[in-house]
């Protein structure tokens, strides 16, 4: 019996009824099995015996990043090449003044992306990736 890709399998379940009759039919016709082939598979997958051949625990990943120092509650991941990085957000006259004041820079906790700030603490940062606010204490 031939293998269906779980794609295609997966594609079936989320179908309606007659949808589903329709395109199993057609893959029937496709892959050269019959209905009863392909919706023995169908429930062979729904029921979780499609992977059965599978190593029941997936392998433990390991980051390839290095965790931060224990650092303090509401303090920032600062970047340390900062001078790498050039910070314009606002192209407004305001905006310019405030980029200027930017002496260090940080990660978004939210998203990752590099920040310039003031040295001036606390400090409530929006981030202009993704719009979250963060207080920074320290």
């Amino acid at each position: 019996m031939a293998k269906i890709p779980a794609t295609i399998l997966q594609h079936f379940i989320g179908l309606s009824d007659y949808e589903r009759k329709l395109a199993v039919d057609k893959a029937a016709r496709d892959l050269g099995m019959t209905v009863e082939g392909i919706e023995a598979e169908i429930e062979n997958f729904q029921s979780g015996g499609f992977n059965q051949n599978q190593p029941a625990a997936a392998p433990k990943r390991e980051s390839k990043f290095k965790e931060p120092n224990k650092k303090k509650e509401g303090s920032p991941d600062f970047i340390e090449d900062s001078h790498k990085y050039r910070f314009r957000y606002d192209p407004s006259h305001t905006g310019k003044a405030r980029q200027e004041r930017a002496t260090q820079a940080i990660v978004c906790p939210h998203c990752n992306s590099a920040l310039g700030i003031p040295d001036t603490r606390p400090i409530r940062v929006t981030c202009p990736a993704c719009m979250m606010d963060t207080t920074f204490e320290s």
